[in-house]
């Protein structure tokens, strides 16, 4: 079972202004998903701090308070139980695609992230590649050159005269460059025992994150997917799209 927990913090559909710094974009420009990808790109870059008004938290880093991921079907035969979590490196991200289709009521977006670090504290106890794994204490995982394809399907209703979207679904596709694991204190603090499975993490890091692929895409889903529907639930798609 993958689990994730966030704060969320949905609000009463009100429609707010953007932030000066944002870009804008006109719907009925013949050149809209050139100016979404660049107001994108320029938006993303500058969620280093929070935006109140908009429903945005600070991405940099942003905090999960439990994530679960579950075991895989063959290598990973251990759940991954991470507390206090920061996830760092969101706000670089480097988009090719950023694209509305209100017709097929879709959101699509193709980008990079040059990596993704996750600060944890974790709890493991089972066998990575038949070798028996144990422990509790600090980790940290860093996803080099992460591509993502994801899709959003969305829904709009209608508020005060106003169209708001919401998020029903989505569909992402993530492949990471390189992975390196690092979890302190395994085996009590017997540190050749976990310097030993430290090595074989990142030596086999390949088969290791595909076997627990799907949890990974649960997390990073369900952040952009919270991120997404919390700034539509405050920015109407006439104040995002005049």
């Amino acid at each position: 079972m993958k689990r994730l927990i966030l704060l969320l913090c949905f609000a009463f559909c009100e429609n707010v202004k953007l932030p000066p710094n944002f870009q804008k974009c006109n719907r009925n420009q013949p050149d809209l998903n050139q100016c979404l990808l660049q107001a994108a790109q320029n938006g993303i870059s500058q969620l280093t701090r929070a935006y109140e008004k908009v429903n945005i938290p600070n991405l940099n880093p942003f905090e999960v308070p439990e994530v679960t991921v579950g075991q895989g079907s063959g290598t990973v035969a251990v759940d991954q139980n991470f507390k206090n979590c920061l996830f760092s490196g969101f706000h670089k991200m480097k988009l090719d695609q950023f694209e509305f289709d209100f017709d097929k009521k879709i959101l699509h977006f193709v980008g990079t992230f040059p990596d993704i670090t996750k600060k944890c504290d974790y709890e493991l106890d089972g066998k990575v590649l038949l070798l028996p794994i144990r422990g509790s204490g600090k980790s940290t995982i860093v996803l080099e050159n992460l591509d993502v394809d994801l899709v959003f399907h969305f829904e709009e209703y209608k508020k005060n005269d106003k169209t708001f979207i919401k998020i029903t679904s989505n569909e992402l596709k993530l492949e990471p460059g390189h992975v390196t694991f690092n979890f302190d204190n395994l085996f009590d603090g017997d540190k050749r025992l976990g310097d030993n499975i430290n090595h074989v993490l990142n030596d086999n890091w390949k088969e290791v994150f595909d076997d627990v692929k799907a949890g990974y895409i649960e997390v990073i889903s369900q952040i952009l997917m919270t991120l997404f529907t919390n700034f539509f639930a405050k920015v109407s798609l006439e104040e995002a799209l005049d």
